[in-house]
């Protein structure tokens, strides 16, 4: 099982230049990608992102891309003429409207974005596609293994709720034999005090001890949680996306524990089953972040 939540980065000198690639991810219900890339290289965005779907199944996932062409390429600039007497215009009309005193500068002017823009040879992007393949590859594997390992742990914490859980089953089912026999004793003692005496129509007393029995019976519940934890026990040693699983078996469980809670005409019991409800909260909040 992994978690949804990693770090990974690496980088890559190449004659084309230096490629910086950063993947971080968080938990989120499906996968969604964030992918951050220079404006050259806006063009391989599909690449990438099947890149990464290939890899992942689950989860927030930002990649960010900082790419450096190497210092012996062009140096040379020019300057977005039409670009800049637009927002001269623009500047100066506002500075009417609003009453401001000052001039505008060509300083003030190259310091606004995309003004100056710097000419560069046009890149082979299958090359640089490849570059960037590589590089991804490499980060994705840090990434990886941190959302392996945090997973290994989540894995240890469950397995350790999973035990709570099948000891407060195995309470509830001893309690449920006991607490027959306890009604039963209660309800003779009762009549026997309203009557002075042991009931006249004994048949008709077990008869409503048997109907007791079969109203709070939990067997048959205490059996499929059982089954249930052995399911989510089993699916924590799967490979691959597990999350989704996980979560509806919680929610099967949780069904069981409510029913317990319902049925159940004793204290102790139904103590239990709000137990078995906390528990399992715990498990739920741990599997949001299981892909």
């Amino acid at each position: 099982m992994n978690s949804m939540t990693g770090f990974g980065r690496a980088q890559l000198d190449s004659r084309l230049g230096r490629f910086t690639v950063e993947i971080s991810g968080v938990n989120n219900r499906f996968l969604e990608l964030s992918i951050r890339l220079p404006k050259p290289l806006s063009a391989l965005e599909p690449q990438i992102r099947e890149q990464l779907a290939a890899k992942l199944d689950r989860g927030k996932v930002t990649l960010y891309v900082n790419f450096a062409e190497p210092d012996n390429g062009s140096n040379r600039a020019h300057i977005n003429k039409n670009l800049a007497r637009s927002y001269h215009r623009q500047l100066q009309q506002l500075g009417k409207e609003l009453k401001l005193a000052g001039d505008l500068s060509v300083s003030d002017l190259l310091a606004i974005p995309d003004i100056v823009v710097p000419e560069r040879a046009d890149l082979d992007l299958k090359l640089v596609g490849t570059a960037l393949s590589k590089t991804i590859a490499s980060a994705l594997k840090p990434f990886l293994a941190m959302r392996a390992k945090e997973g290994q742990f989540m894995a240890a914490d469950m397995q350790k709720s999973l035990k709570v859980l099948s000891s407060k089953v195995k309470k509830v089912e001893k309690k449920t034999s006991k607490a027959v026999e306890v009604y039963a004793k209660k309800l003779r003692t009762r009549i026997e005090e309203l009557l002075d005496g042991p009931a006249p129509n004994a048949g008709r007393l077990e008869e409503e001890i048997t109907v007791f029995a079969e109203r709070t019976d939990v067997n048959e519940e205490c059996i499929r949680f059982q089954s249930h934890i052995e399911q989510y026990a089993t699916t924590l040693k799967s490979k691959g996306a597990v999350g989704r699983r996980l979560n509806f078996i919680l929610q099967e469980m949780n069904r069981e524990a409510n029913t317990i809670g319902s049925k159940s005409g004793d204290f102790d019991i139904s103590s239990q089953a709000i137990a078995l409800k906390e528990e399992v909260e715990k498990l739920r909040e741990m599997v949001q972040n299981a892909e």
